[in-house]
């Protein structure tokens, strides 16, 4: 087996669904210094990216969209990278590190999974939140290492997953497609010859109506209950079932992610293995 196959097989055998690698070069023509593999890791070479599967079929069914988050397996890819990390710094003798995907200060992650995963052939932005589908299992989770191991990388996919052929010809018959049509408020787009022409994302919105309770709606009602200046009302405000729930989703952060997947549940990419008896 090649270095390649060696640390692919590592991560697959610890969970991945799928994994790819990418030049650190690939990053700097779209990614502005600071966030590159290189800043991460001096003399870093490669990137390897792992997709893990994310809720379960059973977990899509249920009624309360966290329990999607609660249950899902969105930390197989982790471990997947953890093991390849192992398996480059112990048998192949070169650095390895996890490359961080959450934000360590403001809003703003050191590396984009979405990014890595994309140019490690993995799969291509989508209408639906420009969430990246691979074409074989539509939604994964996604994470990567940096190391100085120099690897062949795997080439972008040159065709798109999205749209799904089903998709396109919805799109040509009646102008929407699936996502679109689910989550009008957050989602625009065109699609043409096959192709996404045109696609509009409006993060903010998505998050207010997705992230109901998490860090964001922790700082919302503590500033209300800051600046509130009624003692009775404060103390009600403090105890309220939404502050509660606000509390909660930060101590669990599984739970703060997202309560919405509507455009991925109506997405026909990767259905096959969500649909059991």
């Amino acid at each position: 087996m090649t270095r390649e196959e060696q640390v692919k097989a590592v991560g697959l055998k610890a969970g991945a669904r799928v994994v790819g690698i990418a030049p650190v070069e690939a990053f700097r023509e779209k990614v502005p210094e600071g966030y590159r593999p290189e800043d991460i890791l001096p003399g870093a070479r490669s990137v390897v990216v792992a997709g893990g599967d994310g809720p379960t079929a059973g977990a899509w069914r249920c009624p309360d969209h966290r329990v999607m988050e609660i249950t899902g397996y969105d930390l197989r890819e982790n471990v997947a990278v953890h093991a390849m990390c192992d398996f480059i710094e112990g048998t192949l003798s070169h650095h390895a590190i996890q490359a961080p995907s959450l934000p360590v200060h403001g809003h703003e992650p050191p590396m984009s999974m979405m990014h890595a995963a994309e140019l490690a052939g993995l799969g291509t932005r989508s209408l639906a939140a420009h969430i990246i589908l691979n074409p074989e299992y539509g939604l994964l989770y996604y994470a990567a290492l940096i190391t100085t191991l120099p690897l062949e990388p795997d080439p972008p996919l040159a065709e798109p997953a999205c749209p799904h052929p089903g998709c396109a010809a919805m799109y040509k018959r009646i102008g929407t497609t699936p996502c679109l049509r689910v989550c009008p408020a957050c989602l625009a787009g065109k699609v043409s010859d096959g192709r996404i022409q045109e696609s509009t994302y409006d993060r903010e919105r998505c998050h207010s109506r997705a992230q109901t309770y998490g860090i964001g709606s922790l700082q919302k009602g503590l500033l209300q209950i800051v600046n509130e200046d009624d003692a009775d009302r404060r103390r009600t405000m403090i105890y309220s079932d939404f502050f509660t729930k606000s509390l909660q989703s930060v101590g669990f952060f599984r739970d703060s992610i997202a309560q919405c997947f509507e455009c991925m549940r109506v997405c026909p990419v990767g259905r096959k293995y969500r649909k059991l008896k």
